[in-house]
């Protein structure tokens, strides 16, 4: 509730006095129908509707709903004559990044998939202006990490189930469906959302706090049984981000050796066919350095603009060092999404994705002195884990990086609004 600051004059021999007075205005939290059409956007996404019931494919479900939020975004601005927001510096560094791959596609070696995907990036933009124009409290933010850990448990459990009954890759991992079908991006898409949960399960109530224990333990299992080992690395990188920004040495060190017991036991049980062991001799790992060196030899060849967004997949052939008999593959994706960035974009393109990422991991760290320290620290974690998970793998244009960092400029901007209220109520 808006407050309004109330002075009198003062009688004859007494003093002034000021007081707050409750006004009747209660200023909104920004658009709510958007809002809602954002949380079920997430829900549609995380739950491959369309994937699952080929009936609804045609009908794009997904890209609809996020159409029709941001349709209703800028109608509820427009109605309440709030203005649109842009966090600088992330919200413009996103859009040169998309800028650059824009331009990047008309030298690609196939002009076709680098419109495609910065088509893909474009999307990923309106989501993060989105997030950045709705979730505007706290109790959003909260409301979105609640979404995302929820809808989290539906690939998840798929997961799971798709191992007991057989449905395997490699005839030994665990995935899903739609972006969940891949073991590795299982495994990154599932390992992020362990933060928020923890965040939520602290502050919430003991039935949400079941709730959320147990959507940790179910990801768990999961990230597990994909034998992922860059999901592996995520994790490591999570858990040991949770475990250091504990305030007790007692739960740091608990948490340590609980870590260090959970990879001994998982070792036991670890069932891929090439595991960790004899990593010199394992085909994957092999394949995967042939990917970076193969994309340090594109940008070696386009430094300025790359090959094309999406395109080392198609230059893989004829850039993949002859030593390495072509990987094993004809095609292969970049496992690594920095050199990834390189060999698609270039230079420039390179450094404002590293700006983005650097801008969001500093604001995420300030944040934490503030009134939204829980959820910047679980957004901040989470991403890190991207960045771990994206040194063996190419997630460049896969949502979840982006989305945290929406949320983090959201966070930023309800942040701004604490200190707006905390400087009227001190009038």
């Amino acid at each position: 509730m808006e407050r309004s600051v109330e002075y009198r004059l003062p009688l004859k021999g007494s003093r002034p006095w000021i007081r707050e007075v409750p006004t009747t205005a209660t200023p909104g939290e920004g658009p709510r129908i958007a809002f809602k059409l954002l949380l079920g956007f997430l829900l549609l996404l995380y739950s491959s509707v369309a994937v699952i019931y080929k009936s609804l494919e045609p009908f794009r479900p997904v890209a609809l709903m996020a159409v029709a939020a941001i349709f209703m975004m800028f109608v509820e601005l427009g109605q309440a004559r709030r203005r649109f927001q842009l966090m600088w510096p992330q919200g413009f560094l996103l859009l040169a990044f998309v800028a650059l791959a824009f331009i990047a596609s008309f030298d690609a070696m196939w002009a076709r998939l680098a419109f495609d995907r910065t088509g893909d990036l474009a999307k990923i933009i309106l989501i993060y202006v989105l997030i950045e124009n709705t979730a505007t409290s706290e109790r959003r933010i909260h409301a979105v990490c609640l979404t995302m850990v929820c809808c989290g448990l539906i690939p998840a459990i798929g997961v799971i189930d798709h191992y007991a009954r057989g449905i395997l890759i490699e005839g030994s991992r665990g995935a899903w469906r739609g972006l969940f079908s891949n073991p590795n991006e299982a495994a990154y898409g599932l390992l992020v959302l362990l933060p928020l949960a923890l965040t939520i399960a602290i502050r919430a109530g003991w039935v949400l706090r079941v709730v959320m224990t147990f959507a940790m333990l179910v990801m768990l299992v999961a990230i597990f049984i994909t034998y992922s080992r860059g999901g592996l690395l995520g994790l490591l990188v999570v858990v040991g981000l949770i475990a250091w920004k504990q305030k007790s040495l007692a739960i740091r060190s608990l948490m340590g050796v609980g870590l260090i017991g959970a990879l001994f036991v998982g070792g036991l049980y670890w069932n891929r066919n090439q595991g960790i062991k004899d990593i010199s001799s394992d085909t994957t790992f092999n394949q995967r350095i042939t990917t970076i060196k193969a994309g340090l030899r594109m940008f070696e060849a386009h430094p300025l603009l790359g090959v094309g967004p999406g395109c080392s997949i198609v230059a893989y052939p004829l850039y993949v060092p002859p030593e390495s008999n072509g990987g094993g593959q004809p095609q292969l994706v970049i496992h690594n999404s920095f050199i990834q960035v390189l060999s698609e974009v270039g230079i420039p393109g390179f450094v404002v994705f590293m700006m983005l990422l650097g801008s969001s991991l500093w604001d995420a760290w300030r944040l934490q002195k503030g009134p939204l320290a829980p959820y910047a620290g679980a957004l901040e974690i989470a991403l890190w884990g991207c960045i771990a998970c994206s040194l063996s793998g190419g997630f460049v244009y896969t949502w979840w990086p982006y989305i945290f960092i929406g949320l983090i400029a959201a966070a930023k901007h309800a942040s701004d609004g604490y200190a707006t209220e905390g400087t009227n109520a001190a009038v």
